[in-house]
């Protein structure tokens, strides 16, 4: 009788840590919308909320940027880069040439998204090239969040899982020994 409780108990108990850690993964959808906003000084910049409800993605994306020029000149695909201070606002690192160009803003993660928008580059808005940083002393590292890689809802996920982990293979060391240790 007691070998049936401990099994049920550690089914619950297993099932109730996969289950109650789990985070709202979809909470928001499972779609981007993006949006290309512009270019500024060339480079292109691109809004991505949530298609369900419209809140702007603050987490980690997977995105690129490409662009065909009216003579069928390509570029990219461009690596998207988050805009400091604007959630869910991305540009890239590098800058389109002037002329008129059809942008297409594709993202893979954390959910798939994709637009396409026809930008005029001015030749006086492409920022020149920039300069050699000058030596000097690095900043200060910011404290990691969950929007760049850091703690996030991963990191519960594996505390919570070593833990069970360790549990269930104590609960079984405690009960081979008991076993054993039991008269016949």
């Amino acid at each position: 009788m007691p070998d049936r409780r401990f099994t049920a108990v550690t089914a619950a108990l297993t099932g109730l840590l996969l289950l109650g850690s789990a985070a709202t993964a979809h909470a928001h959808g499972d779609t981007i919308h993006l949006t290309v906003t512009g270019v500024s000084a060339g480079h292109p910049v691109t809004k991505a909320t949530w298609e369900d409800d419209g809140h702007p993605v603050n987490e980690k994306v997977a995105g690129t940027l490409t662009a065909t020029s009216a003579d069928g000149t390509s570029v990219g695909p461009w690596r998207f880069v988050p805009v400091a201070g604007e959630p869910g606002t991305f540009t890239t690192a590098e800058a389109l040439p002037a002329g008129r160009w059809t942008i297409t803003a594709q993202t893979a993660f954390p959910a798939l998204g994709r637009a396409e928008s026809q930008a005029e580059v001015a030749p006086a808005s492409v920022a020149p090239p920039p300069a050699a940083p000058a030596a000097a002393t690095p900043p200060a590292a910011a404290p990691r969040t969950e929007s760049d890689g850091g703690p996030g809802v991963g990191t519960p996920l594996a505390i919570g899982g070593a833990t069970l982990f360790v549990a269930i293979g104590g609960l079984a060391t405690f009960r081979v020994r008991r076993r054993r240790n039991r008269p016949s």
